[in-house]
């Protein structure tokens, strides 16, 4: 993935948190991630395996590394889910990486911190296409947060999407930069 370029950044939220003081200035596109997101995980995450085991039983899994193999499908239902809820039912791409939250951040939402959460280990899950937020709340008239790339932060024990992002251009930081990057079904059965 490419750098953005001066002025294109991705923008994102704390799950809960719209007026973060580092990126107050997109809330629409923030808002309209965090809603997709939460669309995504009441169509039943927890209904296809998301949500309670770890990634790997009796340990946490070790950033760095490549994504672990019983991960992959539990984050290709995850993605799918969100990027549909965003209004792409088949993204033309999309990654996981291992990594920690704070790095994941850098990716996602650049600017955004989450205190005591850096070295907690998360899958950081990239995807291109054509994303719409319909579902944001903005003003009459105005038009839907859209983007070409969506990131999304899973938690590597827990499987909940713990931050989000949404952008017209690449993440500034590539998610190949943060570990062994994984290629995701686009299209999950």
């Amino acid at each position: 993935m490419q750098p953005a370029r001066c002025g294109e950044r991705p923008t994102g939220m704390k799950a809960g948190d719209l007026t973060h003081p580092l990126t107050a200035a997109r809330p629409l596109a923030r808002a309209a991630v965090a809603l997709a997101c939460a669309l995504a995980m009441a169509s039943g995450l927890a209904a296809a395996g998301c949500a309670g085991s770890p990634a790997r039983a009796g340990s946490p899994a070790r950033t760095g590394a490549p994504v672990p193999a019983v991960a992959i499908s539990r984050l290709t239902v995850i993605g799918a889910r969100a990027a549909k809820a965003s209004g792409d039912t088949a993204p033309l791409q999309m990654t996981a990486v291992l990594t920690t939250h704070a790095k994941a951040l850098t990716s996602a939402t650049p600017g955004d911190v989450v205190s005591g959460a850096g070295d907690v280990p998360v899958f950081l899950v990239t995807m291109r296409g054509n994303f719409v937020a319909t579902a944001a709340s903005r003003p009459p008239g105005a038009a839907a947060p859209a983007g070409s790339y969506l990131s999304i932060v899973v938690g590597a024990s827990t499987f909940q999407v713990l931050d989000s992002g949404l952008s017209p251009s690449p993440p500034p930081v590539s998610p190949a930069s943060l570990g062994p990057v994984t290629y995701l079904a686009c299209h999950p059965h």
